[in-house]
């Protein structure tokens, strides 16, 4: 039904303010005066739930549709009654500036529902009155949007109402990216009740990417110019992000800025891989290495088999490839890889049906029997290796494999590895991978290695960039000279993986007075397609504040691979690097199995931050750190080795791109991972609920506040101003924080400790 504002049946918010006292069961003016049998509950669908009797948000089911620059959001929300007695509901929606209710209906409600829309000033002032007499600051994290609120409606007991409204808004737009915002609580607690979002996104003329920069996405594509993306994680904190490139103006990419101070600041170069049309693509020479090693026996041998099986079907006539098994000897199907044919096929699979697992891991020759041969002209040579246990027969140390790979590779294949299992070592796939613009992949125990294996292969379909190199231009296309080069700082990641069809490349890094430029990622070959954007400093924007985030995450991954890298041999980790990895993860809450000490409630954030104690002596979080790494570095396998292997993959994952697979519509295998979650050494899943992040900061509750990661070393010294709740310098500093995105902060309940404008300011906010 359509809202009618006109019609409205709202109750005054005076006497809803007090009703919401007696609800909350909060003291309340001698005045109020309740009707004996109805109670009326605040429901807030985006803030974490109270527990408190009556009624609650069962779930919320969204769906949204992007078309150009509009946006049509459906919202489904279900509320329940938990008591005996009857209780009446108020809903308070924070939705995006400049929406407009499209359709707005209760069910089981028998006159027409409605609902009002309050624009930014009006909800801002709602908003406080609403905190003020519930002595809760949860709203404030909503103050600057616009707000629905509903009339109050009964809800029987143990019933349930299904309450749908439909709104729309025009999203800010730019060079044909468009941004959407679904206003959600950036509270580590969670929202109490379960969400789902599923969006299709329409182009009109064209599509580029489509990314999130706040919760992993699934796409799946509709059509030329549209597709659907689901959100398989919405337990995830925070508002839902999403970037849209859309209309005649899309292109393969773009870039997103985020300003920091003096001319400097973070970049985000997004890109999608040129679609190559009807050309034909690069053909593919793949060899598949399989471990027949006793440990193999059983299911894992018979899921292999299966998986290479899979893979010769899947490439194209004409393509080449080879199959290589090993135990302690190695053997081949062939001496070198043949082109696929009936006759190829038949043998291939006459061959995989043969292999038997028995005997010990020679790894390091079948690693070189899969790189010796040459590669034909004018194809792209893949190598899949897959391995369940440790080198243990032939040469065996970790870092005389990797360098004798690098050094037989003269043909520059891609070794796509997979260690089956937690008996391998995961440093040493991780290192092979990387050194070959190729990727790891690991099956832990109980998942299903054909489905791993299958998802790698079928993401290597149709080569259309092949080592693909980043370089910077000026506007115009033409080179930069070579003193602008250093404008942009710390970029990740190092080298580029290869393109395929549908793939995705991201670059993050910093930029230092640069100037504008045009970020162009393309192959050697002068007459490849090309993927570029241009970045423009005087376009950053405080909105794009995930990219330092983003930025971090990939620095971090780095740290972190080159420490393990050069601990191979048992080496002490170097200090400089493990101390850049504190001062990020601290910067920006991120927490690795190797700093979240610095989560601990009973470490004093003035204590992680400080580099060096009073006396000069180094500070205890780098103590605990580098002792951390180079105790956890020397575990190369097993459990707690596998664990490491797939946390730094995670952090590199967490960034814009499809986070699972999807067949039938269905989510196969879901890689989204939370914030501040890892694996421990055991891996089971370790979280930290003490580090609460939104787009501008981090905070960090420490024994009976939150705190300001900001405040560093200051964390400890006295504040230079205390502001009350609920006192004329509060709601100045709401509008303050407001006015930098920072308003979430307040929205905590207990003391929140934070620095603003070079001050110290604690805000006491009520228990």
């Amino acid at each position: 039904m359509t809202a009618n504002p006109s019609r409205s049946r709202f109750v005054p918010l005076a006497c809803a303010g007090l009703m919401l006292f007696a609800a909350a069961g909060l003291a309340q003016p001698s005045t109020a005066v309740m009707p004996p049998t109805e109670e009326l509950h605040l429901l807030v669908p985006q803030q974490p739930r109270r527990a408190l009797p009556g009624c609650a948000v069962r779930g919320v089911e969204v769906n949204a549709r992007i078309d150009g620059a509009i946006a049509t959001t459906t919202m489904v929300i279900t509320v329940t009654n938990t008591t005996n007695r009857r209780s009446e509901a108020r809903l308070v929606l924070p939705v995006a500036n400049g929406a407009s209710i499209h359709t707005f209906g209760i069910d089981g409600i028998g006159e027409e529902p409605t609902a009002e829309l309050l624009p930014r000033a009006e909800a801002t002032r709602r908003y406080r009155e609403i905190v003020s007499r519930m002595v809760d600051p949860g709203l404030l994290e909503f103050v600057g949007t616009d707000l629905i609120q509903t009339s109050v409606f009964p809800v029987e007991p143990g019933a349930d109402r299904v309450v749908t409204l439909v709104y729309q808004h025009a999203m800010p737009s730019h060079a044909g990216r468009v941004e959407y915002v679904l206003p959600r609580s950036s509270s580590v607690t969670g929202s109490g009740a379960p969400w789902s979002l599923t969006m299709d996104v329409a182009g009109s003329g064209g599509l580029g990417p489509v990314f999130s920069p706040s919760h992993p996405i699934i796409t799946k594509t509709l059509g030329k110019d549209a597709v659907r993306v689901i959100v398989p994680n919405m337990d995830e904190p925070g508002a839902f992000r999403l970037y849209a490139v859309t209309g005649s103006e899309a292109g393969g990419a773009t870039c997103l800025m985020y300003p920091e101070s003096d001319g400097k600041g973070y970049f985000l170069f997004m890109g999608d891989a040129p679609d190559p049309g009807d050309a034909e693509p690069m053909p593919r020479e793949l060899t598949v290495v399989m471990d027949r090693s006793g440990s193999m026996n059983g299911r894992k041998i018979e899921q292999a088999r299966e998986s290479a099986r899979q893979i010769i079907a899947g490439l194209r006539d004409g393509e080449r490839f080879n199959i290589i098994d090993y135990a302690g000897e190695v053997r081949a199907f062939a001496d070198a890889p043949v082109v696929k044919n009936d006759e190829t096929m038949r043998g291939a699979m006459a061959y995989i049906d043969a292999i038997q697992a028995r005997g010990s891991t020679n790894l390091h020759d079948a690693l070189m029997e899969s790189l010796r041969a040459p590669l034909a002209d004018g194809y792209l040579g893949m190598v899949l290796f897959l391995t369940d246990g440790l080198a243990t027969d032939g040469v065996t140390g970790e870092a005389a494999i990797r360098q004798a790979a690098r050094d037989a590779n003269k043909e520059g294949r891609r070794v796509f590895t997979f260690g089956v299992g937690t008996d391998v070592n995961a440093p040493l796939l991780d290192g092979v991978a990387a050194d070959t613009r190729a990727e790891a992949t690991f099956v832990l125990p109980n998942e299903d290695v054909e489905l791993k294996i299958a998802q790698v292969f079928d993401k290597l379909d149709g080569p259309v960039m092949v080592s693909p190199m980043f370089t910077t231009h000026a506007p115009d296309g033409t080179p930069l000279p070579q003193t602008v080069n250093p404008a942009l700082t710390f970029v990740h990641p190092d080298a580029l993986g290869d393109l395929f069809r549908g793939s995705r490349v991201m670059l993050v890094g910093r930029y230092d007075h640069a100037g504008p430029m045009l970020l162009r990622v393309r192959s050697e070959d002068p007459d490849s397609p090309v993927i570029e954007a241009v970045l423009d400093p005087k376009e950053a924007s405080t909105r794009h504040g995930a990219v330092p985030r983003l930025w971090a995450q990939k620095r971090i991954d780095a740290l972190l691979s080159k420490i393990r890298i050069d601990t191979a041999d048992g080496s002490e980790p170097d200090a400089e690097l493990v101390d850049e990895v504190v001062r990020l993860s601290l910067e920006h809450g991120i927490m690795t199995e190797y700093t979240a000490f610095l989560a601990s409630e009973d470490m004093s954030l003035a204590d992680a931050a400080a580099p060096r104690d009073e006396a000069g002596q180094l500070g205890i979080a780098y103590v605990r750190a580098r002792e951390s790494v180079a105790q956890q570095g020397q575990t190369r396998s097993g459990l707690a080795g596998v664990a490491q292997s797939v946390n730094r993959g995670n952090i590199a994952a967490r960034e814009m791109a499809p986070a699972a697979t999807l067949v039938d519509g269905k989510v196969q295998a879901d890689t989204a991972v939370k914030s501040n979650m890892w694996y421990g050494a055991d891996m089971q899943v370790q979280t930290v609920s003490t580090v609460q992040r939104d787009q501008r900061g981090t905070l960090y509750r420490k024994a009976t506040r939150w705190v300001d990661a900001r405040l560093g070393e200051q964390a400890d010294e006295e504040p230079q101003q205390t502001v009350e709740f609920g006192t004329d310098a509060y709601w100045t500093l709401v509008d303050d924080l407001t006015g930098q995105h920072r308003q979430w902060m307040l929205a905590n309940r207990g003391e929140v400790y934070l620095i603003n404008h070079g001050q110290r300011v604690l805000v006491k906010n009520p228990g």
